[in-house]
Order: C-alpha cells, then structure tokens, then sequence
C-alpha cells in the first residue's frame, strides 16, 4: 500500500506548484510560466471564447479566424487583436505551445473535461491566477470566496505590487474563472463546490505536474492534482483510469510509486515535444 501525504502549506507557496526538480528552461520550453504579468488582470480564462476557437477546427489557422474572420464577433479590428492576444497568452493561440497542443488534442477527445482543462491550461501560464488559487483550492465545500479573499492571498504573495483598482479587478476576473471551471458557484456570492474531474483531467494536471519537477506521491499531492479536487485515493484512481486510455502509466511495488504521463501522452497524443523541448 502505498501512502501518501497532502501537500502542506510552504513558507513559499511557489514550491506547492513546482517541485525541486523542476527545470526553468524546460518549463519555458513546453508553455509554462513560472513568474510575470498574466490576462487575469484584465480577463477571465475566457471559456467561451475558447470554445469558440477550438470548435473552429483543430488544424484550422486560428489566429486568422479571429483577426480576418472576426470568429468571435468583436466590434474591431483591436478587440479582435486584444482577444487574440489574450488568448494567446492563456492558451496559445496561433502560437501553440506544447502543453497547449496537448490542451487541443484532449479537448476533443473530452468535451465533459473542458473547463478543467480550460483553467489547468490558464494555470500554467497566468503566475497571476496561480497566486491567489490558495483562496478557492483551500476552502470548504459550501464555503463562501469572496474576491477580497483572493486579492488578499494575492497580496500575501506580492505585497504592494498592485494598486487597489487593479487588485480587485484581477481577483474577481479569477473568482470568475473558478466559476467557470466549477470550482465555485453563485453569480454575487460565491461558494466553494466540487468540481467534476474525468481521467483525462486528471492526466492533464499530472502532465504539468511532471513537467514542474513532481514525481510518485508528491505528483499525486501537488497542487496542479489539488485542481482535480478529489480525495489523494480518487485522484489515483482517475489515473489508473486514465492509464487505459493511453493518457499515463501507472505502476506500484510495495511503497514504491511511479507515474509516467509525459512520455505516454506525448505518444498518444502525437506531441513529442513534451518530452523532446
């Protein structure tokens, strides 16, 4: 039997999302974004406007479609550049990052999993929305998240960096992206809920876990598993899972465990670039 231990909190919460193995360029190299600005400040994760995209094709040339196309029905030419740039930024549109391939690739292949996938991509790549997630990921099923709550783990993290104006616009852009993805619920007041992983969600989050340095039980207790919003026993299971799906591989001697999901997803899916950035 193997045991395994929640993650605890850290005097640095940084270490919750990328382990001591974790390797900056590597992290660059594949999409994802240890430090920096991120279009919470401005944004949502933009669900809808994602749906939109991929729902345009999966080889299409997306960047095109918004710009010249107006797919997304904005009123000029620099709404259009605007939302192209955002979402670029949290998903790598028209320049596809290999963990945003992997997005792509599962997106199709999982239409229930879509808003877990949406936000683990935003994650990644919006240091922003990482910072304040203690706020949502830490509260209790029925628990009210009020967005000063998230600005305030925000500035927790970052003491003076934004001002007032700024603080609560980037923490209720956040409160709204957890409601997208169904970690929260309620238009004016917010209370935590359980979201709704499957497999493939759960493969995708140990992915960026892989990726940010977690292997064996500290994988399965890190904070990208804690975004699956299962129980430790769960979240193995869903892998397990997974593993049938050609998405991970998963293997147990005695206290010993080994999870594998770059490699397997990046055969399966067709993205050697997981493992060859």
């Amino acid at each position: 039997m193997v045991e395994v231990a929640l993650a605890t909190h850290d005097s640095d919460p940084t270490r919750r999302w990328f382990g001591p193995a974790a390797d900056p360029s590597r992290l660059l190299s594949v999409g994802m974004k240890v430090a920096g600005g991120g279009p919470h400040q401005s944004k949502t994760m933009m669900f809808a406007e994602l749906s939109t995209v991929l729902a345009y094709g999966a080889t299409a040339d997306h960047a095109d479609a918004i710009l010249h196309q107006n797919l997304l029905g904005k009123p000029s030419m620099r709404s259009r550049e605007a939302a192209l740039y955002r979402l670029r930024q949290l998903y790598g549109i028209g320049q596809p990052a290999p963990i945003c391939t992997a997005l792509y690739c599962l997106w199709h292949r999982d239409p229930a999993g879509r808003p877990l996938l949406a936000i683990l991509c935003a994650l990644a790549r919006d240091s922003m929305l990482r910072d304040g997630a203690d706020a949502v990921l830490d509260a209790a099923p029925g628990e009210v998240v009020r967005w000063p709550s998230i600005a305030a783990t925000f500035e927790g993290r970052h003491p003076c960096r934004l001002g007032e104006k700024m603080s609560k616009s980037l923490a209720q852009n956040a409160a709204s992206s957890w409601t997208q993805s169904g970690h929260l619920s309620g238009a004016v007041q917010k209370r935590r809920t359980r979201a709704n992983p499957t497999p493939t969600v759960a493969a995708y989050a140990a992915l960026l876990a892989g990726l940010a340095g977690f292997g064996g039980p500290m994988l399965l207790a890190s904070r990208w598993m804690d975004v699956v919003d299962r129980p430790i026993e769960d979240r193995l299971s869903l892998l397990r899972q997974a593993e049938g799906l050609g998405l991970a591989r998963v293997r147990t001697a005695g206290d010993v465990l080994e999870i594998d999901v770059v490699r397997p997803m990046a055969e399966t899916l067709g993205v050697p670039s997981l493992v060859n950035s």
